[in-house]
């Protein structure tokens, strides 16, 4: 993960936000003319009918898709740690478990009025309150009780699985508390799935936050490349590492709380994609971040139709694309780690 700084013009770098978008736009509308039959896979354009149901769908699978990518790149960055991931360090949980409370208190709410409102619309306060939550508390439990030199990655790794593991156990017990017609929700939540039927204010509010939260971390790339190194280095550069890591922890963390709102807890993607990126582009982060969430989006909007059109290919109904997702990128975590233990032992 050593930075590759050098000459990156206006119009190289413009080359390289068309290189990744043409082909997630590519992606996109080819994602769109996928459609499940009992016969197999058919692709047309979808009729007015099924056009907007098909179209959150495939738009949700990329914004989330993006979101993770881009919170990806930016811990790995940012913790030196090329396993970290927002759901391998409990973040995707911790935004769960914000999600899951609040689900439930809306459904147990007997009021009405504004109240009742702002409890079914108002999921990304929670959301983003568990991500940020879970994220400061990994970092600081794994940070060293000394000042100086990086946290170590095995004890940042095993800090977020227990965090992970902590979360899973508060989210068994919100499942156990929920009343019975909400419970098969709440199960179908958490295995990870993009909706069709998201309805367009959280949507866009969504997508709103998401890209809020994303322009802090394209701007700080540069920032990041020198935050990649240790943090007498970067702060010998000019770098203040306290605010860059304040900054960027709290947007990866934001635009997980985001996705966690349109999909549920979606795994991997974060972990994948940057360093698919890294072999293409290089570890400058300026590239990176751009690339990144790109790949993201072309990642999970494939997974989600696949799973969309195998439901009616093989008649199986629909598997998750968090299952996709964690069968993919478990291995790829067993391989990184594998790796790493061949360097370091």
């Amino acid at each position: 993960m050593t930075p590759q700084p050098g000459s990156l013009t206006p119009q190289k770098y413009l080359q390289l936000w068309l290189t990744w978008l043409l082909p997630a736009v590519a992606i996109f509308f080819l994602c769109m003319m996928v459609a499940s039959e009992v016969k197999g896979v058919r692709f047309y354009w979808p009729a007015e009918d099924v056009l907007r149901f098909r179209l959150d769908r495939v738009l949700g699978a990329a914004v989330v898709g993006f979101a993770l990518a881009a919170a990806g790149v930016t811990l790995q960055a940012l913790l030196r740690n090329p396993l970290a991931d927002p759901y391998i360090l409990g973040i995707s949980s911790g935004s769960s478990v914000g999600v899951m409370a609040w689900m439930l208190l809306a459904a147990t709410w007997k009021g009405d009025g504004i109240l009742r409102w702002f409890l079914e619309q108002g999921l990304i306060a929670p959301a983003v309150a568990g991500a940020i939550f879970t994220c400061m508390l990994v970092f600081v439990l794994a940070r060293p009780r000394r000042g100086g030199g990086g946290m170590d990655p095995l004890t940042l790794l095993l800090v977020g699985i227990v965090v992970s593991a902590i979360n899973g156990a508060v989210l068994m017990v919100l499942n156990w508390l929920s009343p019975a017609g909400v419970k098969s929700n709440l199960i179908n939540y958490m295995m990870g799935s993009i909706s069709n039927d998201t309805s367009p204010l959280a949507f866009w509010f969504a997508a709103g936050v998401i890209t809020t939260a994303y322009l802090p971390i394209l701007l700080s790339a540069r920032a990041l490349n020198v935050g990649s190194l240790s943090d007498l280095e970067a702060t010998s550069m000019g770098v203040n590492v306290g605010k860059l890591r304040t900054l960027c922890f709290i947007s990866a963390s934001v635009m997980t709380g985001a996705a966690i709102i349109l999909s549920g807890p979606i795994g991997f993607v974060g972990l994948i994609c940057p360093h698919i990126t890294r072999v293409l582009v290089g570890a400058d982060h300026r590239k990176l971040t751009v690339a990144a969430p790109f790949c993201g989006a072309i990642f999970l909007m494939i997974a989600d139709t696949f799973v969309r059109g195998s439901a009616g290919a093989f008649s199986l109904g629909e598997l998750p694309v968090g299952v996709i997702t964690a069968l993919c990128g478990g291995p790829f975590f067993l391989f990184l780690l594998y790796k790493r233990r061949g360097v370091t032992g």
